[in-house]
């Protein structure tokens, strides 16, 4: 689904790219309760972070799709 929805143009599992890391968003999130819920919003508005990213929106990607890709970000960081 990364490739499907072309999260991997900016974002890579353990390198920072034009975006963070996967494994950086992971550490960022661990232990939130409300962490796939605030990714799957992050990628379906999109944001600006604290660095020089800027993440568009994607309201192209499905709830249920944009669960299974925030599920397995918050999987890295274990």
């Amino acid at each position: 689904m990364l490739r499907k929805y072309d999260c991997s143009l900016c974002h890579a599992e353990n390198e920072t790219g034009t975006g963070p890391a996967l494994a950086e968003v992971a550490a960022k999130y661990r232990g939130d309760p409300r962490a796939v819920a605030t990714l799957v919003a992050l990628m379906q508005k999109g944001a600006h972070g604290s660095g020089p990213w800027n993440m568009p929106p994607l309201p192209q990607v499905p709830d249920a799709d944009a669960r299974v890709i925030a599920r397995y970000i918050l999987a890295l960081g274990k």
